[in-house]
């Protein structure tokens, strides 16, 4: 049963000392960032469902958490993530595309809730999910709503301030649930809840998160991210998370926050 191997996951990563949560230096919906170089400091995080004894499930009868990692190297994940800090290498400026399609490419009209960086990033993703033999992921309006909503509260309203918070929390300054998503995954069902909370989603989301002093490109994001062997395995689809093929994906940017949502069930919203 995947809810009960996930578990497994998540006591075996505490027991070697992985941090899970979205607090800076625990966890990050997807994996750690750690070990990723670059030449500006920043951190990811990424947090995807942690079985935490919520009933939150995919629809499917497997219960998955959240990941996020919040640049103290830890990750959290409802099926395992991390964060901590990294450092992405900068491109140049960053090139960004206005369209994007049901099957993850930008060649169209942004779908509603998009930004054009939002865009790129899942771009991005699917491109280096082709590289891998991997099926691209669709554009999902509701996910890029959820990832917008996010990096604006962590920016204003500094949810993960507290030392034991991480990246996937949220402040009680808004139309959503407020937590503080600490390493233990206690909060897993508030990052879950998201895209219910706030949008059409019909399923849980998982969190990839990072965090930079400055700008960051959706490309130096996705860097952080593949240098983490934690956040790199949800992107992929591999690990614990092979058996969770996502059918949506959506990001979010906003001054200096970054993150990928990522969801098994279909966007009702195109």
């Amino acid at each position: 049963m995947r809810t009960a191997s996930l578990f497994s996951w998540v006591l075996l990563a505490s027991a070697l000392g992985l941090g899970f949560g979205g607090c800076a230096g625990d966890d990050a919906a997807g994996t750690d960032t750690d070990d990723a170089s670059t030449s500006a400091s920043a951190s990811a995080t990424t947090t995807t469902g942690g079985s935490t004894g919520e009933d939150s499930s995919t629809g499917d009868g497997a219960t998955t958490g959240d990941a996020s990692t919040t640049g103290d190297g830890s990750t959290s994940a409802g099926t395992t993530t991390t964060a901590g800090p990294g450092t992405a290498s900068t491109t140049g400026e960053e090139s960004t595309s206005d369209s994007g399609t049901s099957d993850g490419s930008t060649t169209g009209s942004l779908p509603e809730g998009c930004s054009p960086e939002a865009a790129e990033l899942v771009e991005l993703v699917n491109a280096y999910r082709g590289e891998n033999g991997k099926p691209a992921i669709p554009l999902s309006p509701s996910l890029c709503t959820v990832g917008a909503i996010h990096t604006e509260d962590l920016a204003k309203n500094k949810p993960d301030a507290a030392p034991e918070c991480n990246l996937h929390s949220w402040s009680d300054a808004g139309p959503w649930s407020a937590c503080c998503y600490t390493a233990d995954h206690a909060k897993a069902k508030c990052m879950w809840d998201k895209p219910k909370e706030l949008t059409v989603y019909p399923g849980n989301g998982y969190e990839n998160a990072a965090a930079s002093g400055g700008a960051i490109t959706p490309a130096q994001a996705l860097d952080l991210w593949k240098g983490s062997p934690a956040h790199n395995e949800v992107i992929l689809n591999e690990g614990i998370w092979k058996d969770f093929p996502w059918g949506a994906v959506g990001a979010g940017f906003y001054e200096g926050y970054a993150v990928l949502w990522f969801g098994v069930e279909a966007d009702p919203a195109g």
